[in-house]
């Protein structure tokens, strides 16, 4: 399983639950206490050879659809990464590995960021909870402000832990039935495609890719394109490691 949730710029899309909500309340705290300038969340679960993956992401949509579109999945380390092995990672660690320089250069260009650090808690068995904070500081200031603050941040990994599995431990999933045919169009509309090139890598017509658009709309409570892309996402109906 490999389930993604966006609150983009620290907003819950419309039709969020009320226990994504009050996660989100979480993050947001987070985000002060640490003065962050983002603060993601993601929860390993190694019972399984292939581990079940959810993040929870705060970036702009742009990044995320820009993140989506340059195939960064593929090189992106965090997918690879074993958070058993280590109680904290230093992004610049990251860098270099698996050719993913090159995405860390556009992340900190976007400006989102110049240095970050996940830090990873053992919640229960071999679920592994890991707390993300992205800060702009620059490296002449990053190393001592890592330092004084570990134990702050490792406190506000402990209660991001907490709450996730608080919050959701008792949530069920919701059913939002979309037709293969919907998902496909969502996963193309995802990579930014537009009407025309959907209808045409799906071999059907133009006005065909309309209606399923607005048939996915409505069964997502959503007003536009954007916002349906962006909570199919967060209930984990695009996968952002496959989405084309």
């Amino acid at each position: 399983m490999f389930n993604v949730k966006v609150f983009a710029d620290f907003e819950a899309p419309a039709a969020a639950s009320p226990q994504d909500r009050k996660f989100l309340e979480t993050l947001s705290l987070i985000r002060r206490s640490a003065d962050a300038q983002f603060v993601n969340f993601s929860v390993f679960d190694y019972r399984k050879n292939n581990p079940d993956v959810v993040h929870v992401l705060t970036y702009p949509m742009e990044w995320i659809a820009h993140y989506v579109r340059n195939f960064y999945s593929g090189i992106d380390p965090f997918h690879t990464f074993d958070f058993r092995r280590v109680g904290h990672v230093d992004w610049r660690e990251l860098y270099g590995e698996g050719g993913a320089a090159e995405m860390f250069r556009r992340f900190s260009e976007s400006g989102l960021g110049k240095n970050a650090l996940s830090i990873s808690v053992n919640a229960r068995a071999e679920q592994f909870c890991v707390l993300s904070l992205v800060f702009r500081k620059g490296d002449a200031e990053w190393e001592a402000h890592k330092q004084r603050n570990m134990l702050v941040y490792r406190f506000e990994a402990d209660r991001a832990a907490e709450s996730y599995l608080e919050i959701y431990a008792d949530a069920v999933p919701r059913g939002h039935r979309l037709t293969n045919r919907e998902l496909q169009v969502l996963h193309h509309a995802a990579r930014g495609r537009t009407d025309d090139q959907i209808a045409e890598l799906m071999g059907i017509g133009k006005w065909t890719v309309v209606g399923h658009l607005q048939s996915i709309k409505y069964k997502l409570g959503c007003t536009n394109r954007t916002a349906a892309v962006a909570f199919a996402i967060t209930l984990g109906l695009i996968d952002l490691k496959n989405a084309g």
